[in-house]
């Protein structure tokens, strides 16, 4: 991570699932991840690393207080970096987003809080401690771009502005926006109301050959959505892992 995140910065990941063992030999075998177990006070809460850099973070599905949770999606969740997490929540319930968790210290490492955007996706922040985010090497089984694919684009947009101060770009001839100009951008929003019933954040993930982590995927139980396909980003596929969580493969150009 860089020393100075801006502000809306994602800084964090992490996926929540009912089958845990089966979700962890999926993604081990599919990037060589590792996964840490955090222990009772954590909720048994999981760091993933590769090659000793900080991914993201993975669990069981629970409810606050420690008992499984059936009815919990299973899911990629991104996580925003703010200053003033107490601030940003407020903003957040001010402009139209909805409750999940409100601010919480985890330990010494920092504060989370969770809303629901007024488009419908869940969004994380956190304000760190001890700890920052994760790793972004840039390197095959790490997180590479993270963009809202929306289903009210212009609300979007107002939205991450006002709250988590996104820097609104526009790229030219699609409805697409990035938080920040060029090399200089950290995520994106895009205008997904054609084809997705329901807003959300992914995460793409860079790997050496996208149409073998494909075929991968497709071995392990998983769902290949679309792709792979080229774009000037390098070759993308969506895919869903065995539980229906989706997530994107990107290889370089």
């Amino acid at each position: 991570m860089p020393a100075n995140p801006r502000e809306g910065q994602p800084i964090w990941i992490d996926y929540v699932c009912q089958d845990f063992e089966a979700a962890q030999n999926f993604y081990t075998q599919l990037f060589g991840w590792e996964f840490t177990d955090m222990g009772e006070d954590f909720g048994h809460y999981n760091m993933i690393t590769k090659d000793g850099g900080n991914v993201g973070g993975a669990m069981r599905a629970m409810n606050m207080d420690g008992t499984p949770s059936p009815e919990m999606p299973t899911a990629w969740s991104t996580y925003l970096h703010t200053g003033d997490i107490a601030g940003t929540y407020q903003a957040a319930l001010g402009a139209g987003a909805a409750e999940v968790v409100g601010p919480m210290p985890v330990g010494p490492l920092g504060q989370m809080a969770v809303v629901v955007d007024p488009t419908g996706s869940p969004i994380g922040m956190w304000q760190p401690g001890e700890f920052s985010g994760f790793d972004t090497p840039l390197t095959p089984g790490t997180p590479v771009w993270f963009e809202l694919m929306t289903t009210n684009y212009q609300a979007a947009n107002d939205f991450y502005a006002k709250v988590f101060s996104f820097d609104i770009t526009p790229i030219k001839g699609f409805p697409y926006s990035t938080h920040g100009d060029g090399d200089e951008a950290v995520a994106g929003i895009c205008d997904a109301s054609q084809w997705a019933q329901n807003s959300y954040w992914r995460t793409y993930f860079n790997v050496e050959d996208a149409d073998a982590s494909a075929a991968k995927v497709t071995e392990l139980g998983g769902t290949v959505l679309a792709g792979p396909e080229d774009s000037p980003y390098g070759r993308i596929v969506t895919v869903t892992d065995p539980e229906g969580a989706t997530f994107q493969l990107q290889q370089n150009p």
